[in-house]
């Protein structure tokens, strides 16, 4: 006599809560069972559950040496501990991560492609008229309606009229870059790097402190308010997100403030002073995050001790997290969230094996 299947026992919408709440190695070979177990993973109901859940951690860049190429690690933080998921060994660069999709450009041959390290699958996108250099600033979001986007301020000859800027935007599913017409004056001013998704909207800072707004369902640019009061000359800035809210972290040798973004206002959130984190000419914040029981966690990097730190802004603990690599390879960190999302387009998905697919 044969014993029930799972299925058989348990209801199909219990089978799912359960799968969404495991860890995505689990989640895996959980895949690799059956085929049954397969569709399961891949239904969209359960795609969209396991997101909601999906804990936030860590995608870390670490650059080309002479011996060494560059890499893209994925790394969780389990148990006091940097638990790296998956290494992929990657020249370009991250712009942003949105729904666990990673946008990544290639400074040498100006390639940009959208990729999902849990899916292994990968899409080539058309290369910009904008040529990919240090003084780019890009962003990677999804508005309301989910076209994905990926948008590049830049100078089409850098060699030439060194302080006039375009927008060039890129919509997955099309085959071809717009040139915004209209643009914010005064582009020249934004900071160059990656920008910050929130909500349909990306943010830059500026070189004076001020604040970018690009909507990306409009594509229009705004300036957009900045915390209040007088800033200290040496304080440097950067932004982030904080449970769901736009946030400004500044800091300098006397200690590190954070706002956050309530309603239509600014509202600082924490001060921390110098004797609660040591602050050194080599240690700077990376990034917020979300940390287990909704706690809070701002990452810092300090490379005197070869050392993260993670400081938990709710119970003002401080974990020193160390890192086997080298710390000065490291080029850029941001917080991803694991998805089992499919590249949903008419273009071109390349597998990281290097085999085209189409998608139909």
């Amino acid at each position: 006599m044969f014993s029930p299947s799972m299925e058989e026992v348990l209801p199909e919408n219990l089978i799912l809560d359960v799968l969404s709440r495991l860890p995505v190695k689990t989640i895996i070979r959980c895949k690799l069972l059956c085929k049954k177990w397969r569709d399961l993973v891949s239904d969209s109901y359960f795609v969209q559950l396991h997101l909601s859940r999906s804990r936030q951690c860590l995608m870390i860049h670490e650059g080309k040496t002479s011996d060494l190429p560059a890499r893209l690690q994925w790394v969780e933080i389990e148990h006091g501990n940097l638990d790296p998921v998956k290494t992929l060994d990657r020249d370009s660069f991250p712009v942003g991560s949105v729904n666990g999709l990673i946008c990544c450009c290639g400074p040498y041959d100006n390639s940009i492609h959208i990729f999902n390290p849990v899916l292994e699958e990968y899409m080539l996108l058309p290369k910009p008229e904008l040529k990919i250099e240090g003084c780019m600033s890009y962003g990677f979001g999804v508005p309301m309606d989910g076209e994905y986007k990926v948008i590049f301020r830049g100078r089409r000859n850098p060699d030439y009229t060194p302080y006039e800027y375009e927008v060039d935007v890129y919509t997955l599913g099309t085959d071809q870059w717009r040139v915004l017409g209209q643009t914010l004056d005064h582009l020249n001013k934004m900071n160059c790097g990656p920008g910050v998704f929130l909500s349909s909207h990306v943010y830059w800072l500026g070189i004076y402190g001020q604040i970018y707004d690009f909507d990306l369902t409009t594509e229009t640019f705004e300036l957009f308010p900045s915390p209040p009061g007088r800033e200290k000359l040496e304080s440097k800035k950067m932004l982030g997100v904080l449970k769901g809210r736009l946030s400004r972290i500044s800091w300098c040798s006397l200690g590190l403030d954070i706002w956050v973004m309530k309603g239509d206002s600014w509202n600082k959130e924490i001060a921390i002073i110098q004797e609660i984190i040591r602050l050194t000419p080599k240690s700077q914040p990376l990034c917020l995050m979300d940390g287990l029981n909704g706690t809070s966690v701002l990452m810092l990097l300090d490379k005197e001790t070869n050392q993260f730190v993670a400081y938990c802004l709710n119970t003002n603990t401080i974990l020193h997290l160390e890192w086997p690599g080298c710390l000065y390879r490291i080029s850029y960190i941001m917080t991803y969230r694991p998805s089992f999302l499919k590249l949903i387009t008419n273009w071109i998905r390349v597998s990281s094996r290097g085999v085209q697919l189409e998608c139909k």
